[in-house]
């Protein structure tokens, strides 16, 4: 449940740039061990909260961002969009199949 997480980290916060990153560089151990997790403190997630939501700065941006992106999911999945179109053909995919 946890090996994906880097991954989505960098999709959110470098691919996207709708999200910052918690566990800043230097900042302890990152794994996907059980026995070698690290809570990041409380203190650090207020921290990087407030800061996002400042005005100007990055969670405004991200806010701009994620506008943008839900334009182009609402078209995807749309009568006609690349998502809905897929799910049609998956549809009938199966239909034949069985």
């Amino acid at each position: 449940m946890v090996f994906e997480q880097f991954i989505t980290e960098r999709l959110v916060t470098e691919v996207l740039e709708i999200g910052e990153r918690l566990w800043p560089s230097g900042a302890g151990m990152r794994s996907t061990k059980d026995e070698e997790k690290e809570v990041v403190p409380a203190k650090a997630v207020a921290e990087a909260v407030a800061t996002f939501m400042e005005p100007g700065g990055a969670g405004e941006a991200a806010r701009s961002a994620v506008k943008e992106l839900a334009v182009k999911a609402d078209a995807a999945v749309a009568e006609g969009g690349s998502s809905y179109s897929d799910l049609r053909r998956l549809i009938d995919d199966l239909m034949q199949a069985k």
